[in-house]
């Protein structure tokens, strides 16, 4: 197993390792890589900073370490880009990761991504591993919390994180009652992957923002995922303007413009595309007018959607090439993506769709599921 932290600006970050290191450990061999990043616009105060994380990490390393369990530390500075993220020095972590398997001639392993101002529960190194082991998986998402409980109900990053992760648990919810087949979170620092994965979904992207959720849409169609629950990831609840969107940003935001609950998509808007994803086996060899029948019963808004994005000769497409239902059906989320779900999402919000509350909207969803 490689676990992989991009450490950008961050003073604490001996308490995320001091956690893995307090970790009930297996019979497997752990490496930490931590890619400690700063960018061509980053200013000197944070090269400053880097450069004494990137000191202590050397001297934690030259104690700790064991042929089993360590720490390899990188430190990279100038990296390009207009905004720093996690995009590029992920990827970095990630592609050193499968450098590394490969010259252990270890074509099997586990490449986990956590992130820097995070802290683990003990179990997390075992149950990672023995999934993977016992279920031969691909990928795997990882359950998360902001812990916040130290602080403050009142407290405005309190009720700010509080809401966004009602937000996150919310539209996962959804997504898996509309019958999506990967309905999984998409969180930077609570995620694994086979090394084999990783290569064949080409690696991590470059993006400064949103590259675990781009990534992970590549990975979740290649095998076997599933979301391990029995563990747990606790990134920090703290405000950001490094990267244009994600938990910091959101909290940031909520936080300014004085939000105490997190907007989020009305249910109908899920369920609509719960009727579609029902019909889809019965799309499979038929004629474009039948199937143009089978959809006619959705809402107007909907139907028209699917009009400008050709829908009826997409499926004629999909049924050219596919000789299975089981393939057929396959096909069809390779076309009607995360991407496209949240296309449609915002194409029915804030008309004919108002926002909702996305803590009201969980309640509800839990009484229909």
């Amino acid at each position: 197993m490689k676990i992989v932290i991009p450490c950008y600006n961050e003073p604490e970050a001996l308490l995320t390792l001091r956690s893995l290191w307090a970790c009930e450990r297996g019979n497997f061999k752990v490496e930490i890589i931590v890619v400690v990043n700063s960018y061509l616009i980053s200013p000197e105060s944070i090269r400053q900073q880097n450069r004494r994380t990137f000191n202590e990490l050397v001297c934690f390393a030259e104690k700790r370490n064991t042929p089993r369990f360590y720490l390899t530390p990188l430190f990279i500075e100038n990296l390009p880009g207009r905004q720093t993220g996690a995009g590029l020095p992920r990827k970095i972590g990630m592609d050193e990761a499968v450098i590394r398997f490969k010259k252990e001639d270890n074509p099997k392993g586990i490449i986990v991504s956590l992130d820097a101002d995070c802290t683990v529960k003990s179990n997390y190194l075992i149950e990672i591993h023995s999934h993977f082991k016992k279920y031969k998986l691909k990928s795997a998402t990882i359950e998360f919390h902001h812990p916040m409980e130290h602080l403050d109900k009142e407290n405005e990053i309190r009720k700010a994180t509080e809401a966004y992760e009602t937000y996150l648990r919310y539209y996962r919810a959804a997504l898996e009652y509309t019958g999506y087949p990967y309905s999984y979170y998409t969180i930077g620092s609570a995620f694994a992957v086979t090394v084999q994965s990783y290569v064949q979904a080409g690696g991590m992207g470059k993006q400064q923002a949103g590259e675990d959720f781009y990534f992970l849409q590549k990975i979740f169609p290649l095998g076997k995922t599933c979301f391990i629950d029995t563990t747990c990831v606790f990134p920090a609840a703290r405000i950001s303007d490094r990267v244009p969107f994600g938990t910091g940003p959101a909290i940031n935001k909520m936080i300014e413009e004085k939000q105490t609950k997190k907007q989020s998509y009305q249910i109908a808007a899920f369920t609509e595309l719960k009727l579609l994803f029902d019909k889809i086996d019965s799309f499979f060899k038929k004629p474009s007018m039948e199937i143009e029948q089978e959809i006619s019963n959705l809402p107007s808004h909907f139907q028209a959607f699917l009009k400008e994005d050709d829908f009826l000769n997409k499926i004629a497409e999909i049924n050219r090439y596919t000789a299975h239902a089981v393939n057929f059906k396959k096909r069809f989320f390779s076309y009607f993506t995360a991407f496209k779900i949240l296309k449609y999402l915002n194409y029915v919000h804030p008309y004919p769709y108002e926002w909702a509350d996305a803590s009201e909207s969980l309640k509800i969803l839990r009484l229909l599921s």
